[in-house]
């Protein structure tokens, strides 16, 4: 006889579940990325150069340390190549501009203005070759600023870029010589963490199926929350393996694998979405150990594949082993757990196929890549003139840069601020091309740069002598790169002690205790912060591509597009449906996303972000029907329904049209009769949704106060 299984927990940490909050109110959180021997590297490096420094009292070392710092941010990860060119050439750009911007500074403050305006546009229009030069350019940035507030004498600025030709060199060696770390480790666990998300959401569905409520705020939760998490984690993945080689060699195999990875988790996911619409209105009663066992196995063989999957040789006979345990205890059940089961099963039993034993840097299997189409690449020569085009966003942003911080320099030489390159560093990080984008990071960097002046001054005061300040820096830089890819906040949070007591520790008479430098870092920081946040709104604000009420559109046409095909059944290809599935997912992310800005920007009554809200969940239900549909043929009996696909054709079309304000005929969005299947009740539900959405907005525009969008 069966018995009701005990109601499992979600055992998520308390780090994951954090990250699934702020994700949600769009600030990233990526525990999967943390750095411990990148960390550890850095701090080697960094921990070096300032014991050199104090052991010579010879504080101008203190740039060779800072230069160790900004190298091993500057790299990259990825193939040996890639990131010598970027390590290289920031050791190479930050050796020349230290050197040029301090002699061009000491011809005064005017010279100084102008040097800075000069090297932050260069700089700033290395966006133009990607995101690796991206970095070069923002770090090169940080040195210019830095150098203005080291006014020297030709000799002595050309010492000064000796020291710091040392100290990046040393970086340099250590990074890619003496300490070689796995390149394709961010990589790894980057795609780790899809199985381990899908993990927690797999737990999570145990815990609201044997909580016995339907309908309840939790199901809401957990489709808003989870879904979103994933699909982030799936994307960020993909990038982290798109920035790598598709060419010949080691990493074209491990490319390719980690791709395998991917698509595997995507299938997984689809399965975990029919899951959650389906156990929704089917959790009154506790389910039996039979009821849960294949998602219990499910949950055990994600945990072990992410575990997996993080190794450079991982294990894929146990793999293997857990998606044959899976298959067998999911055969028996004949409802849908058991269909999605197996079809998790099969997605982990290709993935294994995908890997060649044993799985290192040298011997990885070929599977099938679509995205290795040759693609013309633009010459540096041209990709920069094209660059320079005055109505080119890269050099509009550019401009903004440069004005923007030398502004600041300007404000904080006028106040006489002590370490004023602190604000123009501040003002230089923050901002991003994007409005929408340059607020959340100043944000960031202010809370962060306040907990972390007030850890700098404790830390100032109860380790009063240079020996204990030494080696506090240490775990202070470690940290700081170890935790530079999870959180800009954590990031900044330990950037800011690590600075503030190197410099106490090397200029200790420009302050008399080491809590006065932790005040004016936090005081620069957030002055650099707000100004770099007031030009980006008042200089040529870039804003996004696309207004909300064209982003909530393009989710809606994207998620009835991918329920038509469904509709469609047999007559439509297996991966012509996932791509619309996946095209339904990202559009609705992207709205979603936007609208949380919205929310916390204080802007829900105007944008009408409640009804827009609602849009958005009944878009989740619908993308949960038609995946139910797509895994369980018995859904759609008999052939398709002609009237049902022309039906769903139309209101795509006209659903667009009316949530982006585009007049339309929403009466033939109408239909008669009880829908018969939940994909048509879905598609009701989402209709009456957008005509709340649209008819709030058009309440808004005839009382002549604006959309707000």
């Amino acid at each position: 006889m069966s018995h009701a299984h005990t109601v499992p927990t979600d055992r998520s940490s308390p780090l994951a579940r954090l990250a699934r909050w702020l994700q949600a109110r769009s600030f990233a959180l990526t525990p999967e990325q943390i750095g411990i021997t990148e960390g550890l590297r850095a701090a080697t490096a960094v921990a070096l150069m300032v014991t050199l420094a104090l052991y010579l009292d010879q504080p101008i070392l203190s740039w060779a340390a800072f230069a160790a710092f900004w190298a091993c941010l500057a790299d990259p990860g990825g193939p040996f190549g890639v990131r010598l060119r970027a390590m290289g050439g920031f050791a190479l750009i930050g050796t020349a501009m230290a050197g040029a911007v301090s002699a061009v500074a000491a011809l005064g403050t005017v010279w100084a203005a102008a040097a800075l305006f000069g090297a932050l546009f260069i700089c700033c229009l290395s966006r133009v070759y990607g995101p690796a030069a991206t970095q070069v350019g923002v770090l090169a940035c940080c040195v210019a600023v830095v150098a203005v507030g080291y006014p020297m004498a030709p000799l002595d600025a050309l010492r000064l870029s000796g020291v710091f030709l040392a100290g990046s060199g040393w970086a340099v060696a250590l990074c890619l010589v003496l300490w070689r770390i796995h390149p394709y480790a961010p990589a790894r666990r980057a795609v780790a963490a899809i199985y381990s998300e899908l993990g927690d959401m797999t737990a999570e569905l145990l815990t609201l199926h044997a909580s016995g409520a339907t309908q309840d705020a939790r199901w809401k939760a957990h489709a808003a929350e989870h879904r979103r998490a994933v699909r982030d984690t799936i994307e960020r993945a993909r990038a982290a393996v798109g920035r790598f080689s598709a060419g010949r060699g080691n990493g074209r195999d491990i490319r390719r694998a980690l791709l395998a990875a991917i698509e595997a988790g995507e299938r997984i996911f689809a399965g975990l979405i029919a899951l959650g619409y389906d156990l929704e209105p089917h959790a009154a009663g506790a389910p039996t150990d039979a009821d849960t066992l294949p998602l219990r196995q499910l949950r055990a063989a994600l945990t072990r594949t992410s575990r997996q999957v993080m190794r450079s040789a991982p294990d894929g006979a146990l793999v293997a082993y857990e998606a044959e345990v899976l298959d067998r205890v999911a055969r028996p059940a004949h409802d849908l757990v058991g269909r999605v089961a197996q079809v998790c099963a099969q997605a982990l039993a290709d993935l294994t196929r995908a890997w060649a034993p044993p799985l290192d840097d040298g011997a990885l299997a070929t599977v099938p890549e679509q995205d290795e189409a040759p693609r013309r690449r633009l010459t540096p020569a041209r990709a920069l003139r094209l660059a320079l085009v005055p109505s080119s966003p890269i050099a509009r942003h550019a401009l903004r840069v440069a004005l923007v911080v030398t502004v600041t320099y300007a404000v904080t030489a006028y106040l006489d601020v002590a370490y004023a390159y602190w604000a123009t560093m501040a003002a230089v990080v923050v901002m991003q091309p994007q409005a929408a984008t340059t607020w959340p990071r100043t944000l960031e960097r202010v809370v962060g740069s306040v907990i972390g002046g007030a850890a700098a001054a404790f830390l100032a005061v109860a380790l009063p002598t240079p020996l204990a300040l030494l080696a506090a820096i240490f775990p202070l830089a470690a940290a700081t790169i170890a935790l530079r890819s999870v959180s800009y906040s954590l990031f900044v949070t330990f950037l800011t002690p690590l600075f503030v007591l190197v410099a106490d520790l090397l200029h200790p008479g420009l302050n008399a205790h080491g809590e006065g430098i932790a005040l004016a870092r936090a005081f620069n920081n957030t002055l650099g912060s707000v100004i770099g946040l007031a030009g980006c709104l008042v200089l040529w604000p870039e804003r996004e591509p696309k207004s909300f009420p064209h982003k909530l559109a393009a989710a809606v046409e994207a998620n009835m597009r991918y329920a038509t095909l469904v509709v469609r059944a047999g007559q439509t290809p297996y991966a012509e449906i996932d791509a619309a599935r996946r095209a339904a997912g990202l559009a609705s992310t992207a709205a979603e996303v936007t609208r949380q800005r919205m929310v916390l920007e204080g802007r829900r009554r105007k944008a009408h972000l409640d009804e827009a809200g609602a849009v958005l969940e009944t878009l989740r239900r619908l993308a949960g029907a038609a995946t139910v549909a797509w895994l369980d043929e018995r859904t759609i009996p008999g052939p398709p329904d002609a009237r049902r696909i022309g039906y769903c054709e139309a209101a795509t079309t006209r659903l667009g049209a009316l949530v982006r304000g585009v007049p339309t005929d929403d009466s033939a969005l109408d239909r008669e009769g009880e829908p018969p299947d939940d994909i048509a009740r879905a598609v009701t539900h989402v209709v009456q949704a957008a005509k709340d959405y649209a008819r709030a907005v058009e309440v808004t525009r005839s009382s002549g106060t604006g959309s707000g969008s």
